[in-house]
């Protein structure tokens, strides 16, 4: 991501100038991301209902989930608000969502940024700004962007969920069986191969790149997510990757990498999003 002090500099433009040019290119990151979006979970869909699957409740579950699209969902906080700030109330004790807010005594403002990160493994990744973790905001961005059979690996802040038959979770905080230790090595991912490593590390990178920013306003996140989102995901459409690069990039007959592996993009024309080259998309 770069921040409109660099552009700035780069293009030797004011900076108002700088910040009203990223304000813009945001926007059209926006639109073609929710473009990005919607095709993939139609891709998903039908690859639903040509590969019917139901996972076994117990056993391994590592063969049969090896050739199979797997989304991933977890929540991360950005930006929290002090201590000080927040009259010393710790996140710790008090779960996750209680850190982006102010205590009441000083007017209960939400000053961090709560992000639900959703995406598939290998695949493309959405990431949505949210007010609490709770199942009314988490459960309605996993419907809109997750297929109810697909396969979907959480941790154990996902148990509200009943109706998605291939929904397995992982138990961040196991204990180990063992008495020379205090956690198992199960918390990150179970003998059944069940693990959401994949939104964990989707995160981290979320978490590095908002380092460029001292700050951002919860009132803004969403602009600044799809930014960092749209350009994850612009490697999985060929179209929208000759648009940006000009033809550049993999060479010429070089296989690119969808939803699972080079075939599933090359076989399933994956991601071919031919539909976001609409009259109604204004790329200017």
């Amino acid at each position: 991501m770069i921040t409109s002090k660099e552009i700035s500099k780069k293009l030797n433009i004011p900076y108002k100038s700088a910040y009203y040019l990223k304000r813009r290119l945001q926007i059209i990151f926006s639109l073609l991301n929710e473009k990005l979006q919607k095709q993939l979970y139609k891709e998903l869909s039908d690859y639903n209902d040509k590969n019917p699957i139901k996972l076994a409740k117990n056993g391994d579950l590592r063969e049969v989930i090896k050739d199979e699209p797997i989304a991933v969902a977890d929540s991360v906080v950005l930006y929290s608000s002090s201590l000080r700030a927040n009259k010393h109330r710790s996140r710790r004790y008090k779960t996750g969502s209680s850190s982006i807010y102010l205590s009441n005594s000083l007017g209960g403002e939400q000053k961090g940024v709560l992000v639900h990160t959703v995406g598939i493994n290998h695949g493309m990744t959405f990431y949505k700004s949210i007010p609490l973790n709770n199942q009314n905001y988490l459960g309605k961005d996993l419907d809109e962007k997750i297929p109810r059979d697909t396969i979907l690996f959480t941790d154990e802040g996902y148990t509200f969920i009943w109706d998605r038959k291939n929904h397995r979770m992982v138990n961040h905080s196991k204990k180990s069986g063992d008495p020379r230790y205090n956690l198992s090595r199960e918390r990150w991912i179970t003998k059944e191969g069940v693990s959401s490593n994949g939104a964990e590390a989707r995160n981290n990178l979320l978490k590095q790149s908002f380092r460029s920013y001292s700050y951002i306003s919860p009132k803004w996140s969403q602009l600044y997510l799809d930014e960092i989102s749209f350009l994850g995901n612009v490697r999985f459409s060929e179209p929208l990757r000759k648009l940006l690069l000009g033809g550049r990039g993999e060479s010429e007959g070089s296989g690119f990498v969808g939803v699972r592996d080079k075939d599933y993009f090359t076989n399933r024309s994956a991601h071919s999003l031919s539909k976001i080259f609409q009259p109604s998309v204004c790329l200017y």
